[in-house]
């Protein structure tokens, strides 16, 4: 863009002293020139370098407030303030004050691995701010001092006189003062799906922010024309600005995991406490000494506290975050792969989300007698846009989809252009609403409909107009006919086109926003449409994509709502339209306040408050604004609504699958505590060592567990509603299965352990190894009773090669204890004869065979009542 070096206009002298008069209520509603007049500043001249210095002094530079980071330290400190961790740590000091040494190291490298695991993941935090704070312009065209030149968009005040023209970014809001074909694309800030023609004039105070035709807003696009403006807002006080401090003044929803899992920790606290103390007091009625008495509730919550919970959760969710990636969904907040699948509305924007955010032709009605090869000349030929040599479309959208429409119909668009040169234009006029080019002999014009148009000659064509407009089609006449050979008016020029046909345009829905919406629906998840465009334009779309779009709520409308009136109509309305962004973050926590679990996407920086406020944020990664991507948990890098449905699956599998392995995790401690607490109950030693312990928790948790949390999806993963809001990861059913587990398994290793010391007559060393024995593969074999809740385990075993990795690994490791010496002595075991290797082994198949036969029977006997009631 050329600058002109200088602009005349009055002098210094001439102005009038300023005096701070410069903020304005309502800029939009005001004319230019009463603007100008309380900002106190010349159009022609600018604000001069002293009063520009004063009015930064006084309202500060043109950028957003930043937030702070979270440091690397918040986030270690963060990882080590849960429950598990805080007992973990605590067995460790006392196991080192009782010269435990090689115990208090084993627990404390737990914790290790755990600290760095989850601060690995958690480092990727949320940085939503700072992305807002990016979406100021560089760079400013500013008039200052009867100069023009381009500054730092930073330095912009209030009074400053700035000029924008085709692909700039607005550097600040600003009331326009020239305007000459202007179009600006707000639908980041406003939803708007088209880009809204900008004139000087003024309009209503209450208009909405989406229809205030004289404002120009921080961080829109110009798409074309120029335009000249004075600017009324910088910073914090812009509407993008509103919107960070909106954003920033909500809070990040806990995820449902991770708040199941903090009541999972305080429970095992209360256990740990009370299960030690009694212990203690049974320590003290057998006559131990303290030394005993800690070694054993030391023995105890290493017993009880999951030590590998923390890292199998993390690498679960890691897991689950890796598969949403190959589905082109990046996951930035970690908790939240499960949350999604718990997810009961999905609040989604409609501009380039559930559409493309691309106009295309999807109607054509000709003029009779006319071929419509014809109609897409004039169409290519009256046309400003261009599609760039990387592909990139360049213009108007509506004009690039008459282009992508003429192609599509075979016209070979540029070189029809370059065999018939523009000679003479008529730039298309908001007002007028119509644009005629002459070429060689012809007249190609396009415009509105009604302007076109002539009720006694296209009466068919106005017909069709009309049905395209009830479906919330932008509609396009298109004209041409011979040049006149003189010079003639505008009117006389369009007067010479002959109708040619009328062109139905929009931004359809992407067809697999359709049947994700649909699948949605099965899975018991509602999809609400909240978007800034028009009423009419949002039913039609919600209509195709199936929501019921028979009732939508403007945001005029919410604000005349209390919020008992707005807990009644979210229940019966899925469609919002003329939304700013405090409606939709009042949308999104009214539908949190009703129980519901929450996702919500959009691209704009008008969703960024909802975005975060959501359980779960999803932004569109190629044309979401930097700020929706930062204030997101998910980014789709497809823009794909579909997507979500794939993310859904993944969610719903990974919470399944921390249940499994939650229940096979804790069954195998609640095993391990029966069987030292009976013991010690019954006066005998601690059947297992808490070095033997220890090993086993870290084998038994993370390997096998892990593998559970790699277990496929059920083929009817997204056939069910979604869980409770506040179902806990392990309810009522899956503690009787935890119980009922750990009963089994405890039971075969109190009884091997008494079997050594009464029957067999082992030394302690000998028993404790067939007890760890009998423990360690009765719990390996459990794995498949965790696999399913109901039917066979070992069906679709074949499915998950991680299992049988993660069994040999198990089974390897386990060996290499019982083999090698110095890992032998270390854990207190020994080498076992024959003899009680076979009862040992014989004892641990007996929970896996009691589980399974048991729900074989059941299973048959389930198969003959549904035959019964089916004859």
């Amino acid at each position: 863009m050329t600058k002109s070096p200088h602009r005349r206009g009055l002098s210094p002298g001439h102005r009038r002293d300023r005096g701070g008069r410069w903020q304005v209520a309502d800029p939009h509603a005001l004319t230019a020139a009463e603007v100008l007049s309380r900002l106190d500043v010349d159009a022609d001249f600018g604000l001069d370098t002293a009063e520009v210095t004063r009015r930064r002094s006084l309202v500060g530079r043109n950028a957003l407030a930043g937030r702070r980071r979270l440091s690397a330290w918040a986030i270690v400190l963060e990882q080590i303030r849960s429950a598990v961790v805080v007992l973990l740590a605590a067995a460790a000091v006392a196991a080192l004050l009782i010269g435990e040494v090689v115990e208090a190291a084993a627990v404390a490298l737990v914790l290790v691995i755990n600290t760095i695991v989850g601060f690995a993941t958690e480092l990727r935090a949320v940085r939503s701010m700072e992305a807002l704070r990016r979406l100021a312009a560089t760079v400013a065209d500013v008039e200052r001092d009867d100069r023009r030149d381009e500054l730092d968009a930073v330095e912009l005040v209030p009074g400053d006189i700035i000029s924008v023209e085709g692909g700039d970014r607005v550097p600040a809001d600003a009331r326009l003062i020239e305007a000459n074909d202007l179009t600006v694309d707000e639908a980041a800030l406003t939803g708007e799906s088209e880009p809204v023609a900008k004139t000087p004039d003024a309009v209503a105070a209450g208009t909405p922010l989406a229809d205030r035709t004289g404002m120009l807003y921080l961080g829109t696009i110009v798409r074309a024309g120029r335009g000249r403006a004075v600017v009324v807002a910088t910073g914090t006080t812009t509407e993008v600005g509103r919107i960070a401090e909106l954003a920033a003044s909500t809070e990040t929803m806990q995820a449902p995991l991770q708040a199941g899992l903090e009541r999972l920790g305080r429970a095992l606290s209360l256990v740990v406490v009370g299960v030690a103390g009694a212990l203690a007091g049974l320590a003290l009625l057998r006559g131990l000494d303290v030394y005993e008495i800690i070694e054993v509730s030391i023995a105890l919550a290493v017993a009880i506290v999951p030590e590998g919970l923390p890292a199998v959760a993390t690498l679960t969710l890691t897991v689950g975050m890796r598969r949403m990636a190959r589905h082109q969904a990046l996951v930035r907040r970690l908790p939240t792969v499960e949350t999604l699948g718990s997810t009961t509305v999905i609040a989604s924007d409609k501009t380039g989300t559930l559409t493309a955010n691309r106009m295309e032709v999807v109607e054509v009605a000709l003029a009779e007698g006319v071929e419509e090869r014809r109609l897409w000349e004039s169409a290519t030929l009256c046309n400003d846009a261009d599609v760039a040599p990387d592909g990139e479309p360049v213009g108007d959208p509506t004009e690039v989809a008459l282009l992508r429409g003429a192609q599509d119909s075979g016209t070979d668009w540029r070189h029809l252009r370059d065999g018939r040169p523009r000679r003479d234009e008529v730039p298309f006029d908001p007002v007028t609403k119509r644009m005629a080019v002459v070429t060689d002999t012809h007249v190609h014009t396009k415009g509105a409909p009604e302007v076109l148009l002539d009720p006694h000659r296209h009466g068919a064509l106005l017909t069709a107009a009309d049905a395209m407009g009830g479906r919330a089609l932008r509609t396009l006449a298109i004209a041409a006919g011979p040049a006149p050979a003189d010079p003639v008016d505008d009117d006389e020029l369009f007067a010479a086109a002959d109708v040619l046909g009328v062109v139905g345009l929009a931004d359809p829905p992407r067809p697999a926003a359709i049947e994700a919406v649909a699948v949605c629906h099965r899975a018991g998840i509602r999809v609400v449409m909240i978007t800034g465009d028009q009423p009419r334009t949002a039913a039609a779309v919600a209509d195709q994509l199936g929501l019921r779009a028979q009732s939508v709520v403007t945001g005029a409308e919410l604000d005349r709502l209390d919020d008992a009136a707005l807990a009644r109509v979210i229940d019966e309305t899925d469609v919002y339209a003329r939304v700013a962004p405090e409606h939709k973050l009042r949308l999104v926590q009214a539908h949190q306040a009703a129980g519901h679990t929450v996702a919500v996407t959009g691209d704009g920086v008008n969703d960024t408050p909802a975005l975060r406020q959501a359980d779960v944020g999803v932004a569109m990664g190629r044309t979401g604004t930097d700020a929706a991507r930062e204030a997101a948990d998910i980014v789709l890098t497809t823009d794909d609504f579909g997507t979500i449905e794939h993310a859904v699956v993944e969610g719903r599998r990974v919470f399944d699958n921390i249940r499994r392995f939650g229940q096979y995790l804790f069954s195998w401690h609640l095993a391990v505590v029966l069987v030292v607490t009976a013991a010690i109950a019954l006066g005998s030693p601690a059947p297992l060592a808490g070095l033997m312990i220890l090993w086993n928790n870290i084998i038994i948790d993370v390997i096998p567990s892990f593998a559970l949390a790699l277990e496929p999806s059920d083929d009817d993963a997204m056939r069910h509603p979604p869980r409770p809001k506040n179902e806990p990861v392990l309810g009522a059913a899956a503690l009787r299965r935890i119980v009922t587990q750990g009963a089994l398994v405890g039971s075969v290793g109190l009884a091997s352990y008494y079997l050594a010391t009464t029957v067999m007559d082992l030394d302690l060393e000998a028993a404790r190894t067939m007890t760890f024995v009998t423990l360690t593969t009765a719990q390996l074999l459990a794995v498949f009773n965790a696999r399913s809740d109901r039917g066979s385990g070992f069906r679709g075993a074949t499915a998950n090669p991680y299992l049988w990795a993660a069994l040999a690994l198990t089974v390897a490791l386990e060996a290499m204890a019982l083999a090698v010496p110095g890992l032998r002595d270390l854990l207190g075991l020994t080498t076992l004869g024959g003899a009680p290797w076979l009862a040992a082994l014989a004892l641990a198949t007996l929970p896996l065979l009691l589980t399974q036969s048991v729900r074989i029977l059941r299973a048959a006997r389930a198969a003959e009542v549904s035959r019964q009631h089916m004859a």
